[in-house]
């Protein structure tokens, strides 16, 4: 039962810490910012494997397109993922977790 300060993030008599479903936010912002490196390496991807199935293995841009949306899930689930802890998951009210 002590009296921890406003701007504290671990209680200095217990050791718990403060944040959100058990992790601080500092560490979600961490993961988000991963998880959007990964969104944006299968957009690079995407567009490297939709322009080589293109110009080397069809001749139309309508193949490319179509290599390009067989890695979409993949981005859309990362990016999505990567926005809701950046964004939504700091919005949270915190609690004490140990």
């Amino acid at each position: 039962m002590t009296e921890i300060q406003a701007e504290a993030s671990t209680c200095p008599a217990c050791g718990a810490i403060r944040g959100v479903w058990g992790c601080s936010v500092e560490s979600w912002r961490q993961a988000s910012t991963f998880l959007l490196g990964i969104a944006a390496f299968f957009v690079l991807a995407g567009i490297g494997f939709g322009m080589l199935v293109a110009s080397v293995y069809s001749t139309t841009w309508f193949d490319g397109l179509m290599a390009f949306l067989f890695l979409s899930p993949f981005m859309l689930f990362a990016g999505g993922v990567g926005l809701f802890l950046r964004y939504v998951i700091p919005r949270m009210q915190e609690g004490w977790y140990r």
